[in-house]
C-alpha cells in the first residue's frame, strides 16, 4: 500500500436526463466525472462504487426480486467494448424494501484507465429512472 496516495473520492455526474427503460426493461448509463467519460484509476489499487437507482414518479416502484444491475468497463480509449466487472446486489432497508435500489460493491482496480458504465435489467418496461452514482479510489 502506497500511503503517499490520497484516497480519491468521484461523484460522478448526475443524469443529464431521466432515462426511460427499454421495452423489456432494460437501460444502460455511461457513468462520468465533470462530463469526462474515462477515470485515470492508476495510481489506485481498489474501488468503491455506489450506485442508487429510482423511478422519479411516486406511482412506480422497483421490484428488488427482478431488477438487475450489474457494473462495466471500458479499457481501451480506443476501442468501445463494455466487459461486465460485477452484479450489484440491491441493499435493501426493512422501511422501504421496493422503491429505490441502492447498491455497492468493491473492486481492485484493473488498469490505468477506465470508464464505467452502469447496465440494468428487470425494471418495469418503458419506465423513466434517475441513475446517481459515485466511487471511492483507494491506493
Amino acid at each position: 500500500m502506497n500511503s503517499n496516495i490520497q484516497p480519491r473520492d468521484v461523484i460522478f455526474d448526475r443524469t443529464p436526463e431521466i432515462f426511460a427503460t427499454g421495452s423489456s426493461g432494460t437501460f444502460s448509463h455511461v457513468l462520468r466525472e465533470k462530463g469526462e467519460e474515462r477515470l485515470d484509476t492508476a495510481s489506485f489499487d481498489e474501488m468503491r462504487i455506489v450506485v442508487s437507482i429510482w423511478h422519479p414518479s411516486s406511482r412506480r416502484t422497483i421490484d428488488l426480486d427482478r431488477a438487475y444491475v450489474e457494473l462495466r468497463a471500458s479499457f481501451d480509449p480506443g476501442e468501445e467494448h463494455w466487459v461486465k466487472l460485477a452484479e450489484i446486489e440491491p441493499v435493501v432497508p426493512p422501511f422501504n424494501p421496493d422503491g429505490v435500489f441502492d447498491g455497492w460493491i468493491v473492486l481492485p482496480v484493473l488498469a490505468a484507465s477506465n470508464a464505467y458504465s452502469i447496465w440494468g435489467s428487470g425494471f418495469e418496461p418503458r419506465a423513466r429512472i434517475q441513475v446517481r452514482a459515485s466511487a471511492y479510489l483507494v491506493a
